[in-house]
């Protein structure tokens, strides 16, 4: 969906970011695999062996793809946390992300055991902070009539 398009739909709902998050969630579940040359990076520009093989390994190009999606929610979603203004959340969740991919999944080299368990961590981290982060900031107002 092009961003125009979710803006819009984020934006005319009354609860905009747990809408997304069920929408992203049903496309996810309904779309069925994704295959590998659809990962969140361009397969012909790789040079890292963990790259390479997550573009050779369908699996693994469904799971870079999940994580890259959840990964573009937190982005856009404000902070749950109080006192953490949305560009702290935001740019703590890119750290994070730089780290994971550098530290964790770079490391994994071309292992797709190490790999496939680095990328289910890192989708669960993300959606437990997700879980959070909507749940909290949006929780209340979900709730009202």
């Amino acid at each position: 969906m092009p961003p125009t398009i979710l803006g819009k739909f984020l934006t005319s709902r009354p609860c905009p970011w747990l809408d997304a998050a069920v929408a992203l969630a049903a496309a996810l579940a309904l779309g069925g695999p994704a295959r590998a040359e659809f990962a969140s990076f361009d397969c012909a520009k790789v040079e890292l062996d963990a790259e390479k093989t997550v573009c050779k390994v369908d699996a693994l190009g469904a799971r870079d793809v999940k994580m890259a999606a959840l990964y573009q929610v937190l982005q856009g979603a404000p902070s749950a946390w109080s006192g953490m203004a949305y560009r702290e959340f935001r740019d703590a969740q890119r750290d994070l992300q730089a780290t994971w991919t550098a530290k964790t999944r770079d490391a994994c080299g071309a292992d797709v055991s190490c790999l496939e368990q680095a990328y289910d961590r890192r989708i669960e981290e993300l959606s437990s902070t997700i879980g959070k982060s909507l749940g909290l900031t949006y929780g209340r107002m979900c709730d009202a009539p």
